[in-house]
């Protein structure tokens, strides 16, 4: 009845929670946390792994409220505790505040339980997010994720968080610098996610005027009928509010209410109305660093901290600049490629407009020269008199760079490995040996050894 197998697809061991004894075994083995709640709504069992998260002992949890133990929000508690009725297994994305009073979030799962009197009580297993995503990272590895593009393991940790929340109605807060990707992510959490179907609805908090009119919606006159807001045309689907921090604190007064109830109120009128709405944030500056100055309230933050996807700088990742101008190249159907010369000139460059700039780079030099090679002087010129940085090669990248890298410089070099070594600031033994672990094979043509 209880499935727990299904519910735990990545266990070692398929659960029968009939037999106490196999239970009991893996509660205590088990690394993910273990919560097992009785029909009365306390806990009969607490395993080490749950103590890690929610800050309490065994002996400190048993017999006490499980929503207690667990410091879930509410509303959350409710949909967990409602699987005890609607026998379906449940996966919910929330944040959990333990006994120190520390935020973590988790992803939840919950099945009907029943105990060895029969009573049909709720399982909880807990898994630390960012945990999960980090293991996840380790199994798969992705250049890529919808209109995304990077290789970077911070690039890998948000893809996972996209896959890991997309499913959820939790609240999102997407942080980035200008230009970093953080509409991309929202809409692939609407894409990801079952209101995929349903509106995508985008207010962008800067360039609004009359924001809670347009949030929220008008009363009607007489002479007028009434007018909707953004919440109410993202009903059923999901609402994205371009730079949250920007919004007045009037208006961020009235987003307690859709958050906390599922209600909002037009300006002028006095009845609520229901809506279904998942709220996606994005933000360039800190909204923690917002609060404290007073710029923004600290309910609404908890609120939103359910989950905080931060997307990185171009500049933290520049592993990634060849698969992005590869990406920006193909997406302007030019033949056109860039030396590597041009591409150790790019890692150079700051990019304080981040992915957007750079797209707006590669644009630029085709544009001039859509057939063409482009060096460094095709590039404007702000990026070839940037203040420098160390260049693009660092280390030793992986996979995918690497192939492009190899790729590029030979070309850029006309066959010549010896050259093609230097572009990439590598003796040749380690470019041979990067060709060989990279797979390509014979070199093509023959150029200088």
């Amino acid at each position: 009845m209880t499935g727990p197998d299904c519910l735990l697809p990545d266990a070692a061991f398929p659960l029968n929670t009939a037999d106490p004894g196999v239970f009991q075994a893996w509660i205590g083995a088990t690394d993910d946390g273990a919560i097992a709640v009785g029909a009365d709504g306390r806990v009969v069992l607490h395993n080490p792994a749950a103590s890690r998260v929610t800050g309490l002992s065994a002996e400190q949890a048993l017999h006490q409220p499980w929503q207690d133990v667990m410091g879930l929000e509410r509303q959350l508690a409710r949909e967990a505790w409602r699987v005890r009725t609607t026998q379906m297994p449940a996966r919910i994305v929330a944040e959990i505040i333990c006994a120190q009073g520390n935020r973590r979030a988790t992803e939840i799962q919950v099945s009907p339980w029943r105990d060895t009197q029969g009573a049909i009580g709720i399982l909880i297993v807990i898994r630390d997010l960012a945990t999960l995503c980090r293991q996840r990272t380790v199994a798969t590895g992705r250049a890529g994720y919808g209109n995304l593009v990077g290789a970077h393991p911070a690039m890998q940790a948000v893809y996972e968080l996209i896959d890991a929340v997309a499913a959820s109605d939790a609240p999102v807060i997407v942080e980035g610098e200008t230009g970093s990707g953080k509409a991309l992510i929202a809409q692939l959490l609407h894409a990801r996610s079952k209101r995929a179907t349903r509106p995508l609805i985008v207010f962008d908090c800067e360039e609004s005027s009359r924001t809670e009119a347009q949030l929220f919606g008008r009363r009607g006159t007489r002479q007028h009928q009434g007018t909707p807001g953004r919440f109410e045309a993202a009903d059923g689907g999901t609402l994205v509010l371009a730079e949250v921090g920007r919004l007045p604190l009037a208006s961020q007064a009235h987003l307690l209410e859709p958050l906390q109830s599922g209600t909002l109120i037009r300006a002028g009128e006095s009845r609520a109305r229901s809506i279904d709405v998942r709220l996606v944030v994005t933000t360039r500056i800190s909204l923690e660093t917002a609060a404290r100055e007073g710029r923004f309230r600290d309910d609404l933050l908890v609120r939103l901290r359910v989950v905080r996807i931060a997307i990185p700088p171009l500049r933290e990742r520049l592993s990634d600049l060849p698969l992005l101008v590869d990406h920006f190249l193909a997406l302007t159907g030019s033949r056109a490629v860039v030396t590597p010369a041009a591409l150790t000139m790019l890692g150079e460059y700051q990019w304080p407009g981040n992915v957007a700039e750079l797209e707006q780079v590669i644009r630029h030099a085709v544009a001039l020269h859509p057939e063409g090679t482009l060096g460094p002087d095709q590039f404007p010129a702000e990026v070839r008199r940037s203040d420098r940085r160390a260049p693009i090669v660092v280390g030793e990248p992986g996979g995918a760079e690497r192939r492009a890298l190899l790729l590029q410089a030979l070309a850029g070099e006309g066959g010549n490995r010896s050259a093609a070594a230097r572009s990439l600031g590598i003796g040749r033994a380690t470019f041979y040996r990067w060709w060989k672990e990279a797979g390509l094979g014979l070199f093509p043509g023959r150029g200088h050894r």
